[in-house]
């Protein structure tokens, strides 16, 4: 299982650097779900069509602004035969400001070798989501990291 949760990073990170998202598809289930939960950009995106889209629409209007990124798992594991978890890491750059980072609590299922469903938990109460949001209240005003 974390053999198909890499080789799904390994495409999502391919797709970030050339815009390539139909890359992905193949990847995913036509059902397949995103969920974000406990962030300002909130939200929940059904099928493939509007992951792909969503994921397209925040590194564009997000990720895209920053001069580096860098988006790693931390304490990844096989939770069951088709779930992945661990934490989503991410550390952004932008000219001489602080660095930018938080994480996720995060879950890969998997259905018949695809990802059916991915969900990111944030906790506000955390120390690294506090001063993300601070970060953004601060020098990110006009980035927007939503995804519908």
């Amino acid at each position: 299982m974390i053999e198909r949760w890499q080789n799904w990073i390994s495409a999502f990170d391919a797709a970030v650097e050339s815009d390539d998202w139909e890359r992905l598809r193949p990847l995913l289930t036509d059902d397949a779900t995103y969920t974000v939960s406990g962030a300002p950009f909130a939200c929940h995106l059904v099928g493939a069509d509007a992951v792909l889209a969503g994921f397209r629409k925040s590194i564009e209007n997000f990720d895209r602004h920053f001069d580096q990124r860098w988006w790693f798992g931390v304490g990844v594991r096989e939770f069951a035969p088709d779930m992945v978890t661990g934490r989503a890491m991410g550390v952004y750059r932008l000219a001489d400001k602080p660095l930018l980072h938080f994480s996720a609590q995060s879950q890969w299922r998997f259905r018949d070798g695809q990802v059916a469903a991915m969900n990111a938990i944030y906790d506000l109460m955390e120390s690294d989501s506090q001063a993300a949001l601070a970060w953004l209240a601060e020098y990110g005003s006009t980035l927007d990291p939503s995804y519908s």
